[in-house]
């Protein structure tokens, strides 16, 4: 877990801001400044593992003595979204931590979204925030090639996304389904950026090819630590956990010299009828604050903030340290619609039920076609 150290340079003013109406675009909310009441309470429905969220949402409680009633994805399983839905519908919710634009698109349609623009989300760039708002991403877990460094020296490793249906990669790694969540957004952009034609035939071969399918990253993390698939595809937060827990697994980020590595953003919404809403600005306005993207760094199962300058350990990356596929966040959630029933049966047969780990699949249940 996160350390409890304090970078000595930290500053915390940084996330009170300035009140500034800079006139981006007609209808555009304008920047406000996050003005925290130094009590209360905020509900906060979280996707992210409580492992990555906990240490952020401590310190906003210690830092500011408003109580987060926190509510993960983790203990509500498969019931996340509708009981989230249910209950913002109900006017009895302030935020929402989601892991993908995916989850954040669902809440749009509902009518759930509020847009909301605080100072501190100037640096964010625009493939990372819905365009009028309704959701600002403040950092980034990119899905990354992990392979087994007993089993395969750097050279003989796959680097390429399409290396892993090619000899002599294909029926030797493991994925995690692509049902929802991380992965189903990775898959959605292959689908953007290859065509339909091209990721069906990818993600066919990988299911017919002997390729391992389980229900998550954990799942496929643990495969590649024991040798039992030499190679795996997750998100950077647990690869990082898998190096910081000494397992014998080397990190490649794929495709640098084609489409880049598609890099789901990690996300925050205002919803409608937030009954404490000073209170959920000023958490909102925190998660773009130095403090919460040096805590995010600092995690054994780092996040990448999209703030500049926040110091991290050597062992975490910049977000500018490498090639990045151009993903629009909205056009993703319709293609993930319009393949949804694809993507919620790809690997079914073969992923075991999951287990309770500390981190299941993102609970989004597929809409269907419109």
């Amino acid at each position: 877990m996160a350390t409890s150290r304090r970078p000595p340079t930290l500053l915390l003013l940084a996330w009170t801001g300035i009140l500034c109406a800079c006139g981006e675009g007609a209808g555009l909310p304008p920047e406000e400044v996050v003005k925290v009441p130094g009590q209360g309470t905020v509900v906060v429905y979280v996707e992210a593992p409580r492992r990555i969220a906990g240490p952020v949402l401590k310190t906003f409680e210690e830092q500011t003595g408003i109580h987060v009633d926190a509510n993960y994805r983790e203990n509500l399983g498969d019931r996340f979204l509708s009981t989230l839905m249910s209950r913002a519908g109900q006017g009895t919710v302030d935020l929402f931590w989601g892991e993908t634009p995916l989850s954040a698109y669902e809440m749009v349609e509902a009518g759930l979204a509020v847009p909301f623009r605080p100072a501190g989300a100037r640096p964010v760039p625009g493939q990372y925030r819905d365009h009028e708002f309704r959701w600002i991403g403040f950092a980034v877990n990119p899905r990354v090639i992990i392979y087994n460094s007993t089993a395969l020296k750097k050279e003989e490793a796959p680097t390429e996304t399409t290396d892993l249906v090619r000899p002599p990669w294909a029926g030797k790694g493991a994925m995690p389904r692509i049902a929802a969540g991380p992965a189903a957004f990775h898959a959605t952009a292959l689908f953007m950026l290859w065509g339909p034609e091209r990721a069906r035939a990818f993600f066919e071969s990988l299911r017919t090819n002997g390729t391992r399918i389980v229900e998550d990253d954990r799942a496929v993390r643990q495969l590649v630590a024991a040798g039992a698939a030499q190679w795996g595809m997750i998100g950077l937060d647990q690869a990082i956990c898998a190096k910081r827990e000494a397992e014998p697994i080397n990190i490649l980020f794929p495709d640098r010299l084609g489409i880049g590595a598609i890099v789901p953003p990690q996300l925050v919404m205002l919803l409608r009828g937030a009954p404490s809403g000073a209170q959920a600005k000023g958490l909102f306005g925190y998660l773009f604050a130095t403090e919460s993207g040096w805590v995010l760094g600092q995690n054994d199962c780092a996040l990448l903030t999209l703030l500049p300058d926040i110091p991290r350990p050597d062992w975490v990356p910049a977000a500018g340290a490498f090639n990045i596929a151009q993903v629009d966040p909205e056009a993703a959630w319709k293609t993930y619609r319009e393949n949804s029933a694809y993507f919620t049966s790809w690997g079914a047969e073969q992923a075991p039920a999951a287990a309770p780990t500390s981190q299941p699949r993102a609970a989004l249940s597929p809409s269907p076609p419109p």
